[in-house]
């Protein structure tokens, strides 16, 4: 489980995968949320902090979340 401060790293031979030059790319044309920082050209995030609800931008319906764990 990451917390605030951990520092997450591609390792050096994945860095190659397209999966992982398309994310890095698509991180430009999205933005990147202020709890998170990013040094690309080293392959590096640091966790500012951890996200609260009010940080997350995606239509997320809770309640489905919960009637599906709930089963």
């Amino acid at each position: 489980m990451t917390k605030a401060g951990d520092v997450i790293e591609v390792r050096e031979k994945s860095r190659k995968v397209k999966a992982i030059e398309d994310a890095m790319d698509a991180v430009v044309r999205r933005g990147l949320p202020q709890w998170l920082e990013l040094d690309k050209d080293n392959f590096k995030a640091n966790i500012r902090a951890l996200p609260v609800r009010e940080d997350i931008t995606m239509p997320i319906e809770e309640q489905l979340i919960v009637e599906l764990y709930s089963k």
